[in-house]
């Protein structure tokens, strides 16, 4: 069985880990120094979140979109190795609209 990336998960995976390096890694410390002091969303995630849009690394793991809502449309199998990147950092998903829901109560 082969269990390799498809060449469109690859090419994914290269382009957010490129993006994750540069972009978000770099912010780690200036993130943590905000959180402990705030309870909101740091000043530079919507320039952020700007930018992970413009790139097209934005909504990654919503198969089901509408042809008119901004997204990748991956399947779970290629989505499983963004997540993976996104996921080391707790906030990295939010940067590229892949947060968990959060519940308000």
């Amino acid at each position: 069985m082969d269990f390799g990336l498809s060449e469109r998960s690859e090419r994914w995976r290269r382009d957010l880990l490129a993006f994750f390096e540069q972009e978000v890694l770099p912010r780690h410390r200036a993130w943590l120094d905000h959180v402990r002091t705030h309870n909101d969303a740091p000043p530079f995630m919507a320039e952020m979140q700007q930018k992970a849009r413009a790139a097209g690394l934005w909504n990654l793991g919503l198969p089901e979109l509408a042809d008119d809502e901004p997204g990748t449309r991956l399947s779970n199998l290629d989505y499983a190795p963004l997540a993976e990147i996104m996921g080391r950092l707790l906030w990295a998903p939010e940067v590229f609209n892949c947060q968990r829901p959060t519940c308000r109560t």
